[in-house]
């Protein structure tokens, strides 16, 4: 796989970028709490940080998703870069609560516009049958990023302070802006929407997009099923801290050797991509939405530490083959002058459902407990399962297998 991802200079460029976007991703996801509740004290300094990460792509996704087909994938995910790298000069620098949450929301549009850049530029890098393994390892360094960031952050917390990590952001997002703005590759630079289609405004085309995509139905099928998978193993982030002290009652060291278990899975997941056809990518996704409907339903039902832990190995090889199975689908399913716009969209989805299900995991388990909670989303993720398999099946058939020659 990851021969077949590298297998030229500017997709090594690309993902030796994408390696610092994703540290800087994961350190940030330490250093923006600790730096509001080190600055001003609250845990609503500490929501106040939080809720940009998820806002931008919620909030402008689909005018995100336009700029990205208007201006090229390479410019956007430039742009990304640095808008993060200012954001976060900006936090260092700026020590009131206005500049605090200003600088925040920065991060969060340079990460909501990097991450639809990035997936758009990919067919153009790793084009024909690099495509699977260059998602997979564009999903692995995201996950990657994830766990060792605040690995790595809790180590450079002994020598450096607060201020420090955010230093280190910064300098991230300016390596990896470097990086992308290297790339030479043919249609690299290029906007995937030619200046002759070009809507009458960027608000425009992002409408006209929404409804191109609104009317494919393997488009609906797919931003409807992940959508509403979220909305299920969302509550996992809320859900797994109750389970680890009031059930498990390992404590806070148990409960991060049960994340990174669950971290390794997923970035097992992401470079499990092996598939060259779609209608195998859709076996793939269902395969994934199938092992973290069995993650929740274990977590329900089976309350021992050693039993759950190959259980969150297997919760997350399912998320991380299931995202990166999900994406290819999406960019087979719409032209490339629309992946902009597409990812765009489905990250405005997810990100919404994401939050809806902070929300709701804090209700179920308030009112009936969490292994509860756990067991109503794996049915929930199920229901989904079943509700979607017709579409996907429709949408990518498998070849019928030809009938056996006479004797």
């Amino acid at each position: 796989m990851l021969r077949a991802a590298l297998a030229d200079a500017p997709s090594r460029r690309f993902f030796a970028a994408h390696a610092q976007s994703c540290l800087g991703s994961g350190l940030a996801y330490v250093a923006l709490p600790l730096l509001a509740y080190d600055r001003f004290g609250s845990a609503w300094a500490v929501v106040a940080v939080l809720l940009p990460d998820l806002l931008p792509a919620v909030v402008l996704g689909p005018l995100i998703g336009a700029l990205v087909d208007r201006w090229g994938w390479r410019a956007c995910a430039l742009l990304g870069d640095g808008v993060r790298c200012a954001a976060f000069l900006l936090l260092l620098f700026g020590g009131s609560f206005g500049l605090t949450i200003a600088g925040a929301a920065l991060a969060g549009v340079g990460t909501a516009l990097f991450g639809p850049a990035a997936l758009a530029g990919l067919p153009r890098l790793a084009p024909g049958d690099r495509r699977p393994a260059a998602m997979g390892v564009f999903g692995a360094l995201d996950d990657l990023g994830l766990t060792l960031g605040p690995a790595l952050a809790a180590l450079l917390l002994f020598v450096l302070p607060t201020d420090g990590l955010l230093a280190l952001n910064a300098i991230s997002f300016a390596i990896s802006g470097l990086l992308i703005a290297g790339i030479r590759v043919d249609g690299a630079a290029a906007p995937a929407v030619p200046a002759a289609e070009r809507g009458p405004s960027l608000l425009a085309e992002a409408r006209a997009g929404i409804r191109e995509l609104a009317g494919r139905p393997e488009v609906r099928a797919l931003i409807g099923s992940s959508t509403a998978a979220v909305l299920c193993i969302g509550m996992t982030n809320v859900g797994e801290v109750i389970l680890a002290r009031e059930v498990l009652d390992i404590g806070g060291s148990g409960l991060a050797v049960l994340m990174t278990a669950g971290g390794v899975g997923t970035i097992a997941g992401s470079l499990a991509a092996r598939f060259k056809v779609a209608w195998e990518w859709r076996r793939a996704y269902q395969v994934g939405l199938a092992c973290m409907a069995f993650d929740l339903l274990a977590c329900a039902m089976l309350p021992s530490f050693w039993l759950l832990l190959p259980v969150f190995v297997i919760g997350g090889f399912g998320n991380g083959f299931a995202l990166v199975h999900d994406r290819l689908l999406l960019s087979h399913a719409a032209p490339e002058s629309m992946h902009g716009r597409l990812f765009a969209l489905q990250k405005a989805c997810t990100s919404g459902a994401f939050a809806i299900s902070f929300l709701s995991a804090g209700a179920m388990i308030a009112l009936g407990g969490v292994q509860i909670a756990f067991f109503c989303a794996g049915i929930g993720l199920i229901a989904v399962i079943v509700a979607v398999t017709p579409r996907l099946r429709a949408a990518w058939p498998a070849p019928a297998t030809p009938a056996p020659s006479p004797a």
